[in-house]
This record gives C-alpha cells, sequence and structure tokens, in this order.
C-alpha cells in the first residue's frame, strides 16, 4: 500500500520537498532583508485599519489554527461519525501538515516580529503554521463532507473553507506573530498537501467513505 501511494504521488511528494527545500534557502539567504523591509511595511499598512473591534474579532478566529480546535473537532468525528475512515484521514492528514510545518520551520529557522496583540509563541516564524494546518483540516474537512454531494455542495464547501483559511491567515498577520511572507509560504506548502492528501483518498480510500 505504501509502495503504491508514493508512486502515485512522487509528483507532489517530489513539489513538497523541492519547495521545502527552496524556501528554506530564500529565508536563509541575504535577499531577506528585502523581504523583511517588505513584511514591516505590510505590517504598517494593516496597523492603520487596526482598532478593537478588529483585534477581538481576529483574536478569536485565530483559535481556529490553534491546536485544540482541530482537535475538538476530530473528537465529534470520531464520537458521532459511525464511518471511522473519516477520523482516521483527517487525523492522519493533519499530523501530517504538523510535521511538514515543523520541519519547515526548522530549515527556515526565521525569527518572529518583535511585537504582537498576543503573547508570541516560541516557535519559528516561516512558515505560518496556523495557515498550512488550517489549509489541510479545514480544506479537507469540507471535502469530506460534501465528497458524496452534488456539485453545489462542494462549491459552496470549497468557498466555506476559503473564507476560514484566508481569516486565520489573516488574523495571523494582524495580531503580529507572523510576517505576510509567513503566510504565503504556508499558503505555498499546504496546497501542494492538500492536493495530495485529497489524491490519496480518490484513488485509495473513497470507496470507505
Amino acid at each position: 500500500m505504501i509502495k503504491k501511494i508514493i508512486k502515485e504521488n512522487y509528483y507532489y511528494i517530489f513539489v513538497i520537498l523541492f519547495l521545502l527545500i527552496i524556501l528554506s534557502i530564500i529565508m536563509n539567504l541575504s535577499v531577506l532583508d528585502s523581504i523583511a523591509t517588505f513584511d514591516y511595511k505590510f505590517i504598517s499598512f494593516i496597523n492603520e485599519y487596526s482598532s478593537d473591534k478588529l483585534s477581538l474579532l481576529f483574536k478569536f478566529v485565530t483559535n481556529f489554527g490553534d491546536f485544540y480546535i482541530p482537535v475538538f473537532i476530530l473528537f465529534c468525528i470520531l464520537i458521532f461519525v459511525k464511518n471511522k475512515w473519516y477520523f482516521y484521514i483527517e487525523a492522519a492528514s493533519y499530523m501530517f501538515s504538523g510535521i511538514i510545518t515543523y520541519i519547515a520551520k526548522l530549515l527556515a529557522s526565521r525569527p518572529r516580529p518583535l511585537e504582537a496583540l498576543i503573547e508570541i509563541p516560541s516557535s519559528f516564524s516561516f512558515p505560518s503554521g496556523h495557515t498550512l494546518t488550517s489549509i489541510v483540516f479545514y480544506g479537507l474537512l469540507f471535502y469530506l463532507v460534501s465528497i458524496h454531494s452534488s456539485k453545489t455542495t462542494k462549491i459552496v464547501g470549497f468557498i466555506l473553507s476559503l473564507i476560514i483559511i484566508s481569516i486565520v491567515a489573516i488574523s495571523r498577520i494582524y495580531l503580529g506573530v507572523h510576517y505576510f511572507t509567513d503566510v504565503v509560504g504556508g499558503f505555498i506548502l499546504g496546497i501542494p498537501c492538500l492536493m495530495m492528501i485529497i489524491n490519496i483518498i480518490e484513488k485509495n480510500f473513497k470507496e470507505k467513505l
């Protein structure tokens, strides 16, 4: 099974590994100074639109990218959904996205912004783990929910997942715990990870769902 999955997804595996290497090299080159300059300008732009209401909103929304909300959702799937394959696939995919995030952060080793509206995490800044894991978790969640539904339902599910992911990503920049390019890195790595997982499901597990 593992050999079959690797053979069917060698392209995605290559792309993910290639992106990990290239992005980590970029984050460690002198070009990072130019990237940092752009990032700080973007932070200044965001700060011009800051307000107490927006701060409250984004402090709430960013929780959807934290560990405990996905775990709570996984717990609900485990308890209330009869077909346990939904839980196994969603849980394994979430862990996979966490591993990719961890590796990418170690390779890039980019420090966090110096000031934030919430407590600054101790982990490295690039890429945004909230963004990467949200792409995989919520993108896959809505895919699984609508897998046997109509085209319209699938489109609605895609739009809802995109809204959640985008708001979580924006919240990380607004709250000051990530740079704009951290979030972009999260998208660049998260999308091929999600595409690979969906391809694995389509070719090996769809009949189980």
